[in-house]
């Protein structure tokens, strides 16, 4: 560690796997507001240009980028932090504030980028890259999701595969790119995740904690000090753990058990969301997203599962609409055409009646929880955190389909509702026959 970076101790968990131990890829840190994240963002910075000046001259692609939300950023903060509290402008053979650069002779470069200028990094290598507040990165024409698999990972993983590495570190916002970032650990071990409240931040006391609560609303105090990432309460299924409701601890379909497939018709979606029932627990093992029509979806479900009996539960709209099929043909004739049995209602249930279904199975009023889901259903646990109601009114009853979240979740509305009806004395239709439930 050079000479004059001073570290709190949770920064020092942090920067002794990136740079000590060097046993992480890519860092996320989740901190709340008085953790240090510029200073730590900056650290860790100059680090990696210690590490590239101690490497053979003529090594190519010794850069290392920080990435701030806004150019005002970059400059304003980033450079006088680097340049003065750190002392680059002095070690530097050049530097730039205008340009937010340091150059270390020929070679090593040291750049300040705003999130709106991070394109022009396509096609560069950078051995170190630090993503800072990605939840405020705006007005780039992409997202930040677009950002990091399009542009920052490849520039890190095509010119150093093997000790390139990154810190990806903010403030939350909910359940956008920075939670699944946050979580991607569970699935690859490349990456490792922190998070860090208040508490952990020796910069803040009791006075201004106690301030901080008195101004803010209970949602935003926990956002922005306690470095949550629960949502604003726009959220559908508010029940929804990820801690508690996803788990290797439920098994894969196992031989001779039932598909059970919730599946919401949409021409290039089809997502289609694959349980087991067990008992009074939905156990959800699998999912399908992206094939072009419902004969599509029908085939890779039966190769699947061959020899598995199959049920689904489908859109009830689908008894008239079709997706790209002969005339004459509905989604549900697609559907039994292939030997899959279809429980749907006639119509479509208040959209209240099936969510309070859906919330009710992941927990209810006395803590039990009977819906879990394996963690590699990744597209279907995201629908289930980020499905949220429109204007901010769940009063509204109208769900927010402007981000195409909603696909998965309204498929396993359709089959809770059925199985598991609010109502008791409903009507249960499977296809064109009646049954009293």
């Amino acid at each position: 560690m050079p000479s004059n970076i001073e570290l709190h101790p949770g920064q020092s968990v942090v920067y002794n796997d990136l740079f000590v131990e060097k046993n992480c890829k890519h860092a996320v840190v989740c901190a709340s507001r008085g953790f240090g994240k510029s200073y730590f963002a900056a650290a860790c910075a100059v680090s990696a240009i210690s590490e590239l000046l101690q490497m053979p001259a003529g090594t190519p692609n010794r850069n290392v980028a920080l990435i701030a939300p806004t150019f005002s950023q970059a400059v304003d903060i980033y450079y006088p932090l680097l340049a003065y509290q750190f002392g680059l402008e002095s070690v530097a053979t050049k530097s730039s504030r205008a340009n937010g650069t340091f150059w270390f002779g020929p070679e090593v470069h040291l750049r300040v980028w705003s999130y709106e200028a991070s394109e022009r990094m396509r096609g560069t290598g950078q051995y170190f890259v630090v993503s800072d507040e990605i939840t405020s990165w705006e007005g780039a024409g992409t997202t930040p999701q677009e950002a990091w698999e399009s542009v920052i990972q490849p520039c890190i993983l095509t010119r150093w595969p093997k000790v390139g590495r990154s810190l990806t570190i903010s403030t939350p916002k909910g359940h956008d790119y920075f939670y699944d970032m946050h979580n991607f650990y569970h699935v690859d071990k490349d990456w490792k995740s922190y998070h860090y409240n208040y508490k952990d931040s020796p910069y803040l006391d009791d006075i201004v904690i106690e301030k901080a609560k008195l101004t803010l609303d209970p949602m935003k105090f926990a956002r922005e000090y306690e470095a949550s990432f629960d949502d604003s309460g726009t959220t559908v299924f508010y029940c929804f753990d990820r801690k508690e409701h996803v788990t290797t601890d439920i098994e894969k379909l196992q031989p001779g058990e039932t598909v059970h497939a919730c599946i919401d018709f949409n021409i290039g979606v089809m997502a289609c969301s694959v349980f087991a029932l067990r008992g009074n627990q939905m156990h959800f093992v699998d999912e399908f997203m992206g094939h072009p029509d419902t004969d599509s979806l029908c085939k890779t479900l039966k190769r699947r599962y061959e020899g598995h009996d199959i049920i689904a539960y489908p859109d009830p709209s689908g008894r008239a609409r079709k997706t790209s099929a002969a005339v004459g043909k509905t989604d549900f004739t697609i559907l039994e055409s292939h030997g899959i049995k279809t429980k749907a209602r006639r119509k479509h249930p208040p959209i209240v009646d099936s969510v309070a279904c859906v919330n009710r199975k992941l927990k209810n009023a006395r803590g039990d929880i009977d819906m879990y889901f394996r963690p590699e259903v990744i597209n279907t646990i995201r629908s289930m955190e980020r499905t949220v109601w429109t204007e901010r009114n769940p009063d509204s009853a109208t769900i927010d389909k402007r981000h195409g979240d909603e696909h998965h979740s309204d498929g396993i509305r359709y089959a809770t509702e059925y199985l598991y009806p609010i109502n008791s004395g409903a009507i249960r239709s499977i296809r064109s026959t009646s049954v009293l439930i």
